[in-house]
């Protein structure tokens, strides 16, 4: 049986995957497919077959980054490592008949990346330069678009995602909050409410739509990852070095750190700090903490000089 198929008949339906996911899985599945020359089926969830595309996938390049990330291969792994696991749990047979085992290939390492954010200066830098934008986003000026979107992320800490799903019905600018509802929040799990600035109430006001409209529509829905590219666009304009959206999320976390609170609540994080610590301090705005911050020093004392170094010359030696 073809894995795309199971993919998209059964185990997005019974997992209640999302579009996207569909889709990120399918590019894995894709880049199966051109290892093997075909579409991939249950028979080659096979550990040698796999380990052989992952070590091939690690050797390849891109035409925006050059070789392919370490993280890129390790999301393929654990992609294909769902799907594997999703047919041994249901005890499904390989076309021979033997029953599908589970995986026991090695998953690919992946270095620890340091957290990069947009500094405070940097977004700064970005709105201004947004603020020269020409022509519409939807049914908005892009000149009210970006930078009311971009001090939203800042302000409140949330993902791209939740903010494009964000509707008027939802923002109060009178109270200046914006609610995220846990059908548009990573997981699904959970409601929140977070304070926006008067600054940015005042600028969202003039745009204020019916409560079904979206506040910060994408043109292409579908294609959500144009709005990165649109973003590069705007870091090159303003001449700031480009990060995704992720970092604007990063910024506030770490100046909630630097300022010292805690980002694990305003995130809606249920790791603890020391996910927050991993993967969204930037010790560029937080700080590094030092061991010498708590050890007691020790007396080295004034220091004293070694004596001088003798001269070896041939014409200082005593004679023999």
């Amino acid at each position: 049986m073809l894995l795309r198929e199971l993919l998209v008949d059964r185990i997005a339906h019974l997992k209640n995957l999302s579009a996207r996911s569909v889709e990120l899985y399918g590019h894995t599945l894709d880049r199966f497919r051109d290892f093997l020359g075909r579409e991939p089926t249950i028979d080659d969830l096979d550990d040698l077959v796999v380990s052989k595309f992952l070590r091939d996938r690690a050797t390849q390049h891109n035409h925006r980054q050059g070789k392919i990330s370490p993280a890129s291969v390790a999301k393929d792994s654990a992609q294909l490592r769902t799907i594997w696991n999703w047919c041994a749990k249901k005890r499904m047979k390989r076309s021979n008949g033997d029953l599908l085992e589970f995986p026991d290939y090695r998953r690919p390492l992946v270095p620890k990346p340091r957290p990069v954010a947009y500094t405070h200066q940097d977004l700064q830098t970005l709105i201004e330069a947004a603020r020269h934008r020409k022509g519409m986003v939807g049914r908005v000026p892009a000149c009210w678009y970006w930078p009311t979107k971009l001090a939203a992320m800042y302000e409140t800490g949330e993902r791209i995602g939740a903010i494009l799903a964000i509707r008027w019905g939802e923002v109060d600018l009178e109270r200046r909050t914006l609610t995220f509802l846990a059908a548009t929040r990573k997981g699904h799990r959970e409601t929140i409410t977070r304070q926006i600035s008067p600054g940015l109430a005042r600028m969202m006001a003039p745009q204020q739509g019916a409560s079904d409209e979206l506040v910060w529509p994408w043109t292409d829905t579908r294609h959500i990852m144009s709005a990165y590219g649109s973003l590069r666009v705007l870091c090159r304009v303003a001449g700031v070095k480009y990060h995704p959206f992720h970092s604007i999320r990063k910024s506030t976390a770490s100046y909630m750190k630097a300022a010292g609170a805690s980002a694990q609540k305003q995130l809606g994080h249920s790791g603890g700090e020391g996910m927050c610590e991993t993967h969204y301090y930037d010790e560029r705005i937080t700080g590094v903490e030092s061991a010498l911050d708590y050890l007691p020093p020790l007396d080295l004392g004034p220091g004293r000089q070694p004596p001088p170094a003798a001269d070896d010359s041939p014409g200082d030696r005593p004679a023999a």
